[in-house]
């Protein structure tokens, strides 16, 4: 592998590359990278506030959604502490961001934007230039906004709860 090379530069590629693959996957919650799960309870209730908890997947990033039904309809309030999420229900089934490593199972603008992440970071450390960082970092600033737009129209929009105004007048 190329971050296996035995360099210096490839060291600071190794040390970034995940931490860096994360932070994106985190930032948005990309088609290729949502996973839908029903959650296993944990024996152990939480000591107070919700009524159980729940184990989440190994690859969990970022929650999207959590349901108290297959079907994905209604919210459930939970909270996330460690590896677990509380909430007040039987059953949950959740939407999240998982970890993606397979280069290939991401989309090719998601891996554009990450190679500039990664070359903004590393621009410093590998040239001593700011001006090289700077451009770097137009570059991932353009490239982002070029996935994320892509993997917008890529799916149809969530709906959007009812604001009070609208519920107001039923």
């Amino acid at each position: 592998m190329w971050l296996a090379d035995g360099g210096r530069n490839a060291a600071l590629c190794s040390e970034q590359y995940g931490k860096l693959r994360d932070e994106l996957l985190r930032a948005h919650p990309w088609n290729f990278a949502v996973a839908r799960q029903k959650l296993a309870r944990l024996v152990d209730a939480p000591a107070y506030e919700f009524a159980a908890a729940f184990q989440l997947p190994a690859d969990w990033l970022r929650t999207v959604g959590v349901h108290d039904n297959d079907a994905g309809a209604g919210w459930v309030p939970y909270r996330i502490e460690g590896r677990t999420l509380l909430a007040d229900s039987d059953a949950l089934w959740l939407r999240y961001v998982r970890r993606v490593t397979d280069p290939n199972d991401m989309t090719a603008s998601f891996r554009e934007a990450l190679g500039w992440r990664l070359a903004a970071d590393l621009a410093q450390a590998i040239t001593q230039s700011s001006t090289i960082q700077d451009l770097m970092t137009r570059g991932f600033e353009r490239s982002i906004v070029a996935a994320r737009a892509v993997d917008a129209i890529e799916d149809w929009p969530d709906a959007q709860p009812a604001s009070c105004w609208v519920t107001a007048r039923t």
